[in-house]
């Protein structure tokens, strides 16, 4: 890989990852805008977001992360997929023992949610229009 194609790859990664940022400080933005209906509810915000946005940054830097090997490709992909899911997965099963109650009751799980789907729709769109002129692994080619 060239050099200014590995700099365009590290920019479209360091864009895609402000995108997400931006998306989540709106939906954080929105949601604050809803009013107070709980005391803690800055903290409910924050909790999700933080999650949120740790599962959305990280998994779209792994993703992007360049590997001529198709085997890591997959792999990566799968490492990818599994922090985006199961961080919000994880942080959603500690709300609902005894454990979160304060958060819970401020609404976290549900702010969870709503920030997890604006961040995976963002997500998508950025992997389909970043992947445009990406090259392609490539692997063994069947010769008929």
């Amino acid at each position: 890989m060239t050099s200014p194609q590995r700099f365009s790859e590290f920019g479209w990664t360091l864009f895609g990852t402000a995108v997400l940022a931006a998306v989540l400080a709106a939906a954080a933005g929105l949601t604050m805008a809803g009013g107070a209906d709980h005391p803690r509810k800055v903290e409910a915000v924050g909790f999700a977001a933080a999650v949120c946005l740790f599962g959305a940054c990280g998994s779209w830097i792994i993703a992007r992360w360049p590997t001529a090997n198709p085997a890591l490709g997959v792999a990566k992909s799968l490492g990818a997929i599994t922090l985006r899911l199961f961080l919000p997965l994880v942080a959603l099963g500690w709300l609902l023992q005894s454990a979160g109650g304060e958060l819970q009751e401020a609404g976290a799980a549900r702010f969870l949610l709503s920030f997890y789907l604006p961040l995976l729709a963002a997500d998508i769109l950025l992997h389909i229009i970043g992947s445009q002129n990406r090259p392609r692994i490539s692997g063994k080619k069947r010769v008929n």
